[in-house]
């Protein structure tokens, strides 16, 4: 059913001061599904006398009639500039809506931006306690996304939280992906923290669900983020023509061989390298991100990268780390030198030592999750993937246990004698057939 609006203006007859004038108030009327209507004061005051209730406005051409008809008219274009903006949020419209819109009391009802920006806030002032710098960066680029959107769809400049449904979702969604031209990796994560504003919404009864209760993402398609056993020897048997590439990859391998990740890299210290009552090198350090400890027994080629360059860096710091970001511009061009067709990040390293050197050589994934510092294994579980060589010698294991514990019966039958059986039951088949469908083929 269509939704109607509209606003009937009267006198407040009772009202009427020493000046003679009386107030006008208004009614807003919504007619639909759901009729509903609410009084307000206009704010205005009328001469009694000019008043025409049939035209609600004020007869005659005096100054009094004139302001006065002036100020109704604008007042009555911007309730019906309230509606037109509440009507292209929701087709659930009160009256009510529309009062407290038009007495600029909108700002009093929990808005999407509002609580995003005030979670943003928040988050800011646990930036170096337990939350990352990096992590509310992400945050403000997914607020300005979602402002935008709001703007160039709903041309306000902010929503009512009840207003987020599952179709704005999805609008969201297809402008970026369409509009920003995101890959869907890129537009999940951005998916992914406003599905976080929602849950904060609904721990707060703003909304009793969330709008993302039966919205399933475009997933993008899964590609493989650690180095193949070839790949891997291709890049460590490699000698690059600049020092820092040499650099970037020892500190590529120091990360696939300890699954450290480059944040916790750059913090290390010569404090975090210990040494247990066997004689064995650990490091033992807390995740940046999580706080979780991560404790990792070194392998060889670690201890050798490490003692390569001890000492080199300022602070106590275990290795003079480079930005990110030159670390892996230098892995692009190192993958065209080693023949690797991929686009290599540092964080395939953690991916690797999960997958390549861990799970395939047999270690638990339980244990795994341990060494990476990871608090539920199901976050290991996107790391640690099956390799070729794995299911190749599991199945070698496999097949020496099960070797003499089955047997097959008539596996000794000649092949010859299977298949004059077989023609013997074809032949009886068809006499079956001919006497069941006598006129068949002729």
């Amino acid at each position: 059913m269509k939704t109607e609006f509209k606003v009937l203006l009267y006198l407040k007859r009772n009202g009427q001061g020493k000046d003679g004038l009386c107030p006008l108030m208004g009614r807003i009327m919504i007619k639909a599904t759901g009729n509903s209507t609410t009084q307000f004061g206009c704010k205005i005051r009328v001469d009694p006398k000019l008043w025409n209730a049939t035209s609600q406005r004020c007869t005659g051409k005096s100054r009094m009639a004139i302001a006065t008809n002036r100020a109704i008219d604008k007042m009555m274009l911007l309730l019906q500039r309230r509606y037109s903006e509440l009507a292209e949020i929701s087709d659930d419209i009160t009256a009510t809506q529309i009062r407290d819109a038009f007495q600029g009391m909108a700002e009093k009802q929990v808005t999407l931006l509002g609580l995003f920006r005030e979670h943003n806030e928040e988050y800011a002032l646990r930036v170096g306690v337990n939350r990352a710098a990096n992590t509310l960066y992400l945050y403000w680029h997914t607020f300005h996304f979602v402002e935008e959107f709001i703007k160039v769809r709903y041309k306000v400049s902010d929503i009512p939280f009840k207003a987020l449904d599952e179709s704005f979702v999805e609008a969201f969604e297809l402008y970026l992906r369409i509009d920003r031209k995101f890959q869907a990796g890129t537009s999940i994560g951005h998916i992914q923290r406003l599905k976080h504003i929602a849950r904060i919404a609904v721990s707060r009864a703003i909304v009793p669900f969330s709008p993302f209760k039966d919205f399933s993402p475009m997933k993008p398609k899964q590609k493989q983020r650690f180095l193949t056993r070839e790949e891997l020897d291709r890049l460590m048997g490699t000698t690059f023509d600049t020092p820092n590439r040499n650099f970037t990859r020892d500190m590529f391998l120091f990360s696939v061989f300890t699954g450290i990740c480059y944040c916790d890299m750059r913090n290390l210290t010569e404090k975090n390298v210990v040494r247990d009552h066997e004689g064995n090198l650990w490091i033992e350090t807390r995740r940046q991100k999580t706080g979780t400890p991560e404790n990792v027994r070194l392998l060889d080629i670690a201890i050798e990268i490490m003692k390569k360059y001890r000492g080199v860096a300022p602070d106590g710091k275990l290795f003079p780390m480079l930005t990110k970001e030159s670390m892996n511009i230098h892995l692009k061009k190192m993958a065209a030198q080693c023949g690797i067709d991929r686009n290599l990040s540092f964080h395939m390293a953690r991916h690797s030592f999960a997958s390549q050197i861990c799970l395939s050589q047999g270690v638990p994934i339980e244990t795994v999750s341990k060494a990476m510092g990871h608090r539920n294994i199901s976050t290991t579980q996107r790391y640690a993937k099956v390799t070729d060589e794995k299911v190749d010698r599991d199945v070698t294991v496999l097949e020496h246990e099960i070797t003499g514990k089955y047997t097959l019966s008539g596996i000794d039958q000649p092949p010859s004698t299977i298949l004059k059986d077989m023609s013997l039951r074809e032949i009886r088949r068809r006499e079956r057939k001919e006497i069941l469908n006598p006129m068949e083929g002729v």
